[in-house]
């Protein structure tokens, strides 16, 4: 497996034994009483760690003004996007933000915790965050291609892979599109080459339409609406049970461990964010995500919503890092 920047690749064209009881914040501080009665007294930044356009952006922006209407008192929740580094730049400044209250943030995981690893845990170090929990359940990948592409199925990819490596577009190694890449390239016995450097998602995937590469992988919610619009093709699902008609799933490709690939869309808080405080942005979230108005939004994007029960961000992270600790030594040789 051979990865390029997407610099390289317009060159060329020519043109984590991880501290999880951290997690729960259980040894955060606890707000004074009457800060945290008042609380909140002003707008919350919430940090989209890449740039607009992806499945981070539409989420985050999506379940900010509901995050609004549950708070105690009238303020904004202002989506900001801090691209650069990967997503690296937007989780350092969150880790770093004052455990205040006023800053939380969008992150990937399993994909932070590959992104801390490379960096050496010199940016931030995942277990230590503030959890707040989970904009949706875990979504699972899908492969697709553009609509003009020669290929039609996975056999197909893994033909042209015995020929040269498949040349698949993602963000970079913070991202789990990356990783998925290259696990699901072991699983499926495919020689990729990835093209990295892109900003989203949505991006990684225009550029897999326009040429830049062979195929993608992608989160469903975020594949359906060019599938719609007609300009990919999705060729396999790796979900345990495919949701596109006609397109085989994890189980039919005999690889039932493509369905444990998944991105979690989890929101968080700085270290150290006082107990009060922490537990009214809990509560916004969880009502958040199942305010009517953001699963109307769901629904109208065709996005199968069901989000995590309250509770369940501790296992969460704990069965996220557990992924990461059995694929780590993979994809560092990455």
């Amino acid at each position: 497996m051979t990865i390029l920047t997407r610099r390289d690749f317009v060159v060329a064209s020519g043109a984590a034994g991880l501290a999880l009881a951290a997690a729960a914040g259980g040894a955060a501080p606890r707000a004074n009483a009457a800060v945290a009665g008042a609380y909140p007294q002003r707008d919350i930044s919430f940090i989209i760690p890449y740039g607009p356009g992806g499945g981070f952006d539409n989420f985050a922006r999506v379940v900010s003004p509901a995050i609004e209407r549950h708070l105690p008192n009238p303020v904004n929740v202002i989506p900001r996007n801090v691209a650069g580094g990967g997503g690296g730049r937007g989780i350092t400044q969150l880790f770093r933000a004052r455990p205040d209250g006023y800053t939380i943030g969008i992150l990937n995981i399993p994909g932070a915790f590959f992104l801390q690893e490379r960096q050496g845990g010199r940016g931030f170090r995942v277990a230590e965050f503030t959890w707040l929990g989970t904009v949706s359940r875990g979504e699972n990948y899908a492969l697709a291609v553009g609509a003009d592409s020669p290929l039609h199925s996975i056999a197909d990819v893994q033909a042209l892979s015995r020929q040269r490596p498949v040349k698949f577009t993602c963000t970079g190694p913070e991202g789990t599109a990356y990783s998925a890449a290259i696990i699901s390239s072991e699983l499926l016995g495919i020689d990729v080459q990835l093209i990295t450097g892109y900003r989203s998602s949505s991006d990684y995937i225009v550029a897999a339409i326009r040429g830049d590469g062979d195929a993608v992988l992608a989160t469903l919610s975020t594949l359906k609406p060019f599938m719609e619009s007609g300009t990919v093709r999705i060729l396999a699902s790796f979900e345990s049970e495919s949701s596109v008609p006609g397109i085989p799933d994890a189980t039919a490709l005999g690889q039932p461990e493509l369905s444990q690939i998944v991105v979690e869309r989890m929101v968080a808080a700085p270290p150290g964010v006082p107990d009060d405080i922490k537990n009214i942005l809990v509560h916004a979230l969880e009502q958040a995500v199942r305010d009517p108005e953001v699963i109307a939004w769901a629904e109208d994007a065709g996005i199968d919503w069901h989000p995590d029960p309250p509770g369940s961000v501790d296992g969460i992270i704990r069965d996220q890092a557990a992924f990461f600790e059995k694929w780590k030594s993979r994809i560092s040789q990455s």
